[in-house]
């Protein structure tokens, strides 16, 4: 899906009760459709690996897993070949055959769009990478004219973390242009005590993105950045 995206989160929402005032204020206040259940997955690696040695790691060289082989050469290729990556997050975004998933390095200088047999392959190099939390985010897709706007309960392991809501705006990619206006539907439904981090400071040149054109990899870089920044993973 094209456009531009933002990412926010709730921090003193109230479960079902914020997702059901939400929820009343799209589709009454905002007249939206509701497209269905949506959901997102967060998995935070950590390696105590010295980079600088990946030389060193021996891959399998049987010449009937091509597709292993190759997963495993691009894991060690996000390290980023520093001793400082030690943290590595996996972002899965939707379902079945419309399942796409983002791996994003700790120092936020790469993030890469992957096959999902990549996450088979991070779990096989337990030498390398261990899976440390997870966060999982549940609730409801809507759509209005021109936008799309999913919100739902943030779960970091067992422990309710709040609720996160993700604007996307059709017509425009460039989020310069577009924060007005995803600011103004944000707005629309809030109530206007909610404590909420905008999640601002994105930096996607850092990462090799362009910071005037949004793709999927930008929202995967944008939850990567609200985790981190927000202590939440």
């Amino acid at each position: 899906m094209t456009g531009s995206t933002w990412v926010l989160w709730w921090k003193d929402a109230q479960g079902t009760a914020s997702l059901g005032l939400l929820q009343e204020r799209l589709l009454r206040g905002l007249r939206a459709n509701l497209r269905g259940r949506w959901s997102m997955d967060t998995k935070l690696f950590h390696s105590t690996h010295n980079f600088a040695d990946q030389q060193n790691i021996k891959l399998p060289s049987s010449s009937q897993d091509r597709m292993r082989r190759r997963g495993e050469v691009e894991a060690r290729g996000m390290v980023g070949g520093t001793a400082s990556d030690q943290s590595m997050y996996l972002v899965v975004r939707g379902q079945g055959a419309a399942r796409r998933q983002f791996y994003v390095m700790a120092s936020n200088r790469l993030v890469v769009e992957t096959e999902p047999e990549m996450e088979a392959v991070v779990l096989r190099l337990k030498n390398l990478w261990t899976p440390r939390q997870a966060a999982r985010i549940e609730g409801y897709s809507y759509e209005g004219d021109d936008w799309v706007i999913r919100t739902g309960n943030l779960m970091v392991g067992t422990s309710y973390k709040g609720l996160v809501i993700e604007i996307n705006y059709l017509p425009c990619s460039n989020p310069d242009q577009t924060r007005g206006l995803m600011r103004e539907l944000l707005l629309m439904i809030l109530p206007p005590d909610a404590h909420v981090d905008a999640n601002i400071g994105v930096d996607y040149a850092r990462a090799g993105l362009d910071p005037n054109r949004m793709t999927e990899c930008h929202t995967a870089y944008q939850y990567v950045h609200l985790f981190t920044q927000s202590s939440l993973l």
